[in-house]
Parts: structure tokens; sequence; C-alpha cells
């Protein structure tokens, strides 16, 4: 019951990330706390292994609940992302993340930040510039990605 409740405040409080997203986009920016390092590890780990198509490296750093909701809207569950790369339905370019901020509580954090995107996805090629959000959470195994959102940002001013 109690790691429902968990869930559910994370998910919750990954929305509101997406509120506050546009609110602060400066450079790289975290709550200056000891895992800071580890953490931003975790995150250029989840990119290198999206951008190099690494689905095992994905399996290991994501948590069995994890996540994905893309820029489109689609949502996948963590079989179903991994899935993706292995059968070779979607192929990332290398991802660059920027403008990346993580900031700190007790158990979990918050990753925002921005990416230009170029995927292939069932023979379509989709191109733009996202912006993140991405929900870590600690587990006695060690730090785990448990929830991604992309926002498809308009080339429009």
């Amino acid at each position: 019951m109690m790691e429902g409740m968990k869930l559910a405040f994370l998910k919750i409080t990954s929305l509101a990330c997406l509120f506050f997203i546009g609110l602060d986009a400066g450079r790289a920016q975290s709550s200056g706390g000891p895992q800071e390092a580890k953490l931003l590890g975790l995150v250029q780990s989840w990119a290198d292994g999206v951008g190099e198509n690494r689905p095992d490296t994905l399996d290991s750093i994501l948590d069995d609940n994890y996540e994905h909701i893309h820029g489109t809207g689609l949502m996948e569950k963590k079989t179903q992302f991994l899935e993706a790369f292995r059968n070779g339905s979607r192929k990332y370019k290398p991802i660059q993340l920027q403008d990346v901020r993580i900031r700190t509580f007790d158990g979990f954090a918050l990753v925002t930040g921005v990416f230009p995107l170029q995927v292939e996805a069932r023979g379509k090629t989709i191109e733009g510039v996202n912006r993140f959000c991405m929900t870590l959470v600690e587990r006695p195994t060690g730090w785990k990605i448990l929830q991604f959102q992309a926002t498809a940002l308009s080339s429009k001013p």
C-alpha cells in the first residue's frame, strides 16, 4: 500500500515539474547534494543507451515500473519501450542533453532539460527539440529511472 502511494506521489510530482519546467531553463543546475555526479551519470547513461540503441544498458537502469511518455503523447511501459529498440522499429540518433537541472528530495530526484531529437520510427523520421522531465527513484539496489516525459517544443516563436 505504501509503495503504491509513493509511486502515485512521484507521478504527481513529475507532472508538477512539467508545469515548472519552463520557469527555470538555465544551464546545468542541481541541489548540490553529494549524489549529483551519480545522478548525472545515470541520466547520461539513459541518453547514451537511447541514442546508441543499447536496450540492455537501458534495462539495467530503468525501474521495473518505468513509464515513457514520448513527445507525440505515446505512453509505453518498460517492456514496450525496450522492445522497440530490440526489434528495430525505433532508432534514435545520439542524444545531447542540454540545460540539465537536477533537484533531489528524500528518495527521489527530478531531472529536467532539453534535447534535439532525431528518430526513425516505423519508417518515419521525427525531428525537433524536446523538453523533458525524468523522475529518478532510490531503490535498495541503487538509483533507477522511474519515469520520462518529453514535450515537443514548437518551432514557432
